[in-house]
């Protein structure tokens, strides 16, 4: 019964000195300093820690043997030092309360606020000391110490500059150094060493108990006191050859920070050349000239360069020119902006380079940078001997021109993308056969923006013998008279069966038609899409034989006799294939608002197990659908979505983890269909762009949450799922 009594005394007391404390904040929102420093004794003295049950003894008036006590402990070597003279008693004799209620650290945390705010800074200065006192171990006292010093300083530094010096402050300032030997230049000193002492004190060398915020701010006034402690070295003790390793796993900007945190550090973030063998930079400012020569010479050994937005970094034909020579190492350079209207546009390098200097990049990277065709075939002039890789994206002007006038023997990558708001397919008219001629070791390309033509008469590009990778955009087109032509040959080279992966994203089904099955120099292709007269085009011996194929992702309608023909056998059934995407219906659908346009007549429409039996593989992992609905009135707009044989067919793959469904035009049904989805046992990851808000997106995303699968929306025509084209 007694503990209890003790106990709820206990309690009543905590309380009591709450209501005080909230009482004093009260007063000092109000600037009323004179009752809020009442309550808060008051408040102190109902503390459990006085036992007396009155008001709480206090020491003397003059403080300055308490003063001195803390200075002659913080000059010596000791770091224990202050914590032995917090808990020891004062010189004179008082012994100062110690006590572990946070309402009692609180007050004299108070009361310091108040007697600063006053302008009695030696009684706070006092009643701060007073606090470290009172709990040793919490980081309050040596803040508050820290920031009246920092105050009284700041105080005496504006008045040297007004002319007009603060009487309290210059009392302050003469007091210490009568009382304590501090002048203003060893009180500094005195604050950082205090805090270096406080970091000490804290630490878990003498509590156990968890941080608070006082501890965050004592580490920040450490950090800009630039002391060690806050400096220190987190890895001192680690090998040198453990630390570079750990250095190498940082992008540029970590580099940077991380040659800050000491002198080691620096000293070997500097020296190490491997570590700025890969720069990547995201915004750089203006560096001026001459302080980019000067980072250019001390860093001679950089092989890789990226900077992800160049508008800000005053690319000019001077710069651009130092850039490429400056580097001697360098071997890939990818330059990107989305604000190419804040960038010069360089028509020529400064000075002209001479005609026996060549650079050694093996990869090249433009994207959203506006570069004149000029300028590109001068770069690509200086690099053709050992690019391997070359992407041109939103680049403006006309980049096919420049790899069509420059011969690239060692390219094995490219990238054309030219689709940009403000040009037309129009105007980029590729000349398939010049592109072919000038990267004869091709292995992957991905083309966008570009209309293909043929003339009659023009023989059919051979080469790209050692092709893996072919991709077109969604945005390739076929020129008009072209697809009236009623013999049409082959626009690209033939595949090969060395054939990886194979993007068609174009919805004309007449470019899907000449690159998979008008195989023969000079064949008589037809370009009607039926499959009876595509089957007189070609023999099945012309085909490849696609073993190695590991995607194939077509997002127009071809007949599903005619795709057998040529993924059946090896690819879908003992062959490579992972990722299959296919668009089922016999139709050419426009995917826009309200617009329907059949090219061939209306044909019933075959579930995917009855169109694509053929698909047989124990591999597929991805799984794709484009304009399906089984729904009986599916050729009219806006009618009731049916999915379930799209469902059904998921059963017959066993490594399935993830599906893109794309419907056409979808209507009531498809909340349903994408939770069927998502319940699914094997499904994993769901891609479509059906739903993307209110309350079925909501609702779909909780579902997908709790069964843990990854539904994303992704608009039809963007790149999504298994990558198909990767710079090398």
């Amino acid at each position: 019964m007694a503990e209890t009594s003790a106990s709820s005394g206990a309690t009543q007391s905590e309380q009591a000195m709450e209501n005080l404390l909230n009482k004093a904040r009260a007063s000092i929102s109000k600037k009323e300093i004179k009752p809020a420093i009442s309550d808060i004794l008051a408040a102190i003295d109902l503390c459990s820690c006085n036992k007396s049950g009155t008001k709480q003894a206090r020491h003397g008036k003059d403080k300055s043997c308490h003063l001195k006590q803390f200075v002659n402990g913080v000059w010596s070597k000791d770091l224990d030092a202050v914590y032995d003279v917090a808990k020891g008693p004062c010189s004179c004799g008082f012994v100062w309360p110690s006590c572990s209620s946070p309402e009692h650290l609180e007050a004299l945390d108070l009361l310091t606020e108040c007697l600063e705010t006053e302008g009695h800074y030696i009684s706070a200065l006092a009643t701060g000391l007073g606090l470290i006192r009172l709990r040793p171990t919490s980081a309050a006292g040596y803040c508050r110490v820290a920031k009246t010093i920092r105050l009284v300083l700041k105080l005496e530094k504006e008045g040297k500059k007004a002319k007009r010096a603060n009487p309290k402050v210059v009392r302050t300032l003469a007091a210490i150094e009568k009382d304590a030997g501090l002048t203003t230049a060893r009180l500094y000193i005195f604050m950082k060493r205090l805090v270096q002492a406080g970091i000490n004190n804290t630490s878990e060398k003498y509590r156990d108990d968890a941080h608070d915020g006082y501890d965050q701010i004592l580490m920040r006034m450490a950090h800009s006191l630039k002391l060690q402690d806050a400096l220190r070295d987190p890895a001192a003790k680690l090998p040198l050859e453990l630390l570079r390793e750990i250095f190498s796993h940082l992008d540029t900007s970590d580099i940077i920070r991380a040659a800050r945190v000491s002198k080691k550090w620096h000293r070997i973030i500097k020296h190490d050349t491997l570590l700025w063998g890969r720069v990547s930079l995201g915004q750089p400012r203006n560096p001026g000239n001459r302080v980019f020569a000067t980072w250019l010479r001390g860093h001679q050994g950089v092989r890789s360069l990226v900077i992800h937005e160049i508008s800000d970094f005053g690319l000019s034909a001077k710069r651009l020119y130092m850039l490429l020579f400056g580097l001697p190492s360098l071997q890939r350079l990818v330059i990107r902006t989305v604000a190419p209207y804040r960038c010069d546009i360089i028509q020529a390098l400064d000075p002209v380079p001479n005609p026996r200097q060549k650079l050694s990049l093996t990869q090249f990277s433009l994207e959203g940078y506006q570069t004149p065709t000029s300028l590109l075939i001068q770069l690509l002039e200086l690099t053709k001997e050992t690019l391997e890789v070359l992407d041109l994206i939103k680049t403006g002007g006309n980049p096919e021109r420049a790899v069509e006038a420059v011969r690239m023997p060692k390219l094995r990558s490219l990238q054309l993308n030219v689709e940009m708001p403000d040009t037309s397919i129009n105007d980029h008219v590729l000349r398939v056969s010049e592109i072919v001629a000038s990267t004869p070791s091709l292995e992957a390309f991905y083309l966008n923006g570009f209309l293909l033509s043929w003339t009659p008469g023009q023989p059919s590009p051979q080469g790209w013998r050692q092709l893996k990778h072919a991709s077109f955009g969604a945005a390739i087109d076929v020129e008009a008279h072209t697809q009236g032509t009623i013999l049409l040959p082959r626009l690209f080279p033939p595949m090969t069966e060395h054939m990886e992966k194979i993007e068609i994203a174009a919805l004309n089904p007449v470019v899907a038609h000449n690159y998979l099955f008008t195989v023969m120099d000079g064949a008589e292709a037809r370009h009607p899409l039926h499959s009876l007269e595509m089957g007189w085009e070609f023999d099945d011996d012309a085909l490849p034989k696609l073993s190695k194929l590991e995607l194939f992702r077509l997002r127009c309608a071809i007949d599903p006799d005619l795709l057998r023909r040529l993924l059946a056998v090896p690819a879908a059934r003992e062959g490579s294939l992972v990722a299959l995407e296919l668009a089922i219906e016999q139709r050419w659908a426009v995917r826009q608002p309200r617009l329907w346009c059949p090219v061939v007549p209306l044909e019933s429409i075959g579930t995917p197990e009855e169109a694509f039996a053929w698909v047989e593989s124990e591999k597929i992992q991805h799984l794709g659908l484009y304009f399906f609905n089984y729904h009986r009135f599916s050729f009219q707009y806006g009618q009731r979505f049916d999915g379930q044989p799209f469902l059904n067919w998921l059963d017959k793959f066993p490594a399935l983890n993830t599906v893109a469904v794309y419907p056409d035009w979808p209507g009531e049904g498809v909340m349903a269909f994408i939770g069927k989805l998502i319940l699914h046992p094997r499904v994993k990851q769901v891609f479509q762009d059906s739903l993307k808000s209110g309350y079925e997106w909501e609702a779909a995303s909780l579902l997908a949450v709790k069964e843990k699968v990854n539904l994303t929306h992704c608009d039809f025509g963007l790149p999504y799922g298994p990558s198909l084209f990767k710079n090398w």
